[in-house]
């Protein structure tokens, strides 16, 4: 039997778009599309909630507070950057809009001073709202998905020593990008911390664009917590205050290599504990 090339090509293209939005197949109307059924929403719900499990102190037998950075021009970080704003309206949101829309919504209303990584000083509201988007001219100039560059975590390595394992817990997140208060400067800024615990709600009720198979998706609290992602290391906790890599290192190709350096000293405490 002879097959249609060009049909059989149009048959996987409209199988992929639809597959690529939510509630395709049990809508009535074009409308429906892309809302969540009642039987999605209780998937997401919060009695789906998987929340983190009571560590006493004493069974903390080492650990390492550890600052990275997720780049997401890397392509394997780009589910983090993606969609571009605009293209859908609750569906496929970006890492940048589900946080920025929790925090315009007042869902997060505790966002700190991206200078204090111990999060102590708040700021006030008048102060990231301007982080957000600029309102001194004639029209609100808001900051853009495409105008986040990375996102600098704070967490903890460490060993739980009632069950032997390493295990990794996430304190907080710092998004970078354009500086909306000088508009005229292109170099990217560090623009608040938010505690992760905070985030989590918001970050389980959205999901993640998978262009691999749309139909098993994650929520961003998922992909974060189960680091399902690009990062290097920029500093972990030392005497000299916890300085960063870059400013005891100068060339940016040695910064990288001492970046897989202290990557090192946590996977090898593991390989340590057990005996050849």
């Amino acid at each position: 039997m002879k097959i249609n090339l060009n049909a059989v090509l149009l048959l996987i293209c409209c199988s992929i778009y639809l597959q690529a939005q939510v509630n395709v197949l049990n809508a009535d109307k074009p409308s429906e599309i892309g809302v969540y059924s009642k039987e999605q929403i209780e998937q997401l719900s919060d009695k789906k909630y998987l929340s983190y499990p009571y560590v006493d102190e004493k069974d903390i037998m080492w650990s390492k507070i550890v600052y990275e950075e997720i780049d997401l021009s890397e392509k394997f970080n780009h589910p983090l950057l993606f969609p571009k704003d605009g293209l859908y309206i609750s569906e496929r949101k970006s890492l940048w809009r589900t946080i920025k829309e929790a925090i315009l919504d007042g869902k997060i209303q505790d966002v700190y001073n991206d200078a204090n990584p111990n999060f102590t000083e708040l700021f006030d509201k008048e102060t990231y709202l301007k982080r957000l988007e600029n309102r001194d001219g004639p029209e609100v100039v808001p900051l853009r998905s495409m105008d986040i560059v990375s996102y600098k975590l704070k967490g903890i390595w460490y060993i739980d020593k009632r069950i032997g394992e390493l295990r990794y817990r996430l304190l907080g997140v710092m998004p970078r990008g354009k500086d909306m208060n000088n508009l005229d400067n292109n170099d990217p800024v560090d623009l608040f911390w938010l505690w992760y615990k905070d985030l989590r709600p918001i970050l389980h009720e959205q999901l993640v664009f998978d262009d691999q198979n749309n139909a098993s998706r994650i929520s961003f609290d998922h992909l974060l917590t189960s680091r399902r992602f690009a990062a290097r290391i920029y500093a972990i906790d030392n005497v000299f205050n916890d300085r960063p890599v870059d400013q005891y290192v100068d060339d940016p190709f040695m910064q990288l290599i001492e970046s897989e350096r202290l990557k090192n000293i946590i996977r090898d405490f593991e390989q340590d504990l057990w005996p050849n």
